[in-house]
């Protein structure tokens, strides 16, 4: 009986896994940047004097990471004798399954405000920001030096695992 019920539990945790949303938000004017799997894990960025440092939780277990301090490994001298090159390859569908990939992910609240200290690159950015017509993404330009960027993105782990599976195996969903 204990058996089913831990069965059970694993499944619903694997089932939030994939319908879970995972949400990236950032707020360059308050300085708020984490990622979220709500009730499995946070990630917050929290600016230090160093530069910053990340802090979070996996299951309610806090923990803290900061990237820029230097840690020592013990490698075997195996290790540091035979050290083979991996060369990067591109994984197969390439453009299709980015843009497959691109597709799954939910922006629900977008607003850009940007100077690029060039006069003419923000006066071309004018009308193109203009004709962005979303009821959640608000982009503009100024010409003071200021710079914002509010970002909330949502990206459902199981919609992006079946956007690769379905480019992968395109032939057989006769897509």
């Amino acid at each position: 009986m204990v058996w089913y019920i831990l069965l059970i539990l694993f499944s619903l945790f694997l089932l939030w896994l994939l319908v879970g949303p995972v949400i990236i938000f950032v707020d360059t004017e308050s300085k708020r940047y984490h990622l979220t799997l709500p009730g499995i894990f946070r990630a917050i960025v929290v600016p230090t004097g160093e530069l910053f440092r990340v802090r979070g939780w996996i299951l309610f277990i806090p923990y803290s990471f900061n990237p820029f301090k230097k840690r020592r490994r013990k490698q075997k001298e195996k290790d540091r004798a035979v050290k083979k090159k991996k060369r990067f390859r591109f994984p197969r569908g390439g453009l299709g399954m980015a843009s497959d990939a691109i597709r799954t992910i939910r922006i629900s609240r977008l607003e850009l405000d940007i100077d690029t200290d060039d006069f003419m690159l923000n006066a071309w950015l004018v009308p193109v920001f203009s004709m962005v017509d979303a009821p959640n993404a608000r982009l503009r330009v100024n010409f003071n030096g200021e710079s914002a960027l509010l970002l909330d993105l949502r990206i459902r782990l199981g919609a992006l695992l079946w956007a690769f599976i379905r480019n992968r195996y395109k032939s057989f969903f006769n897509l």
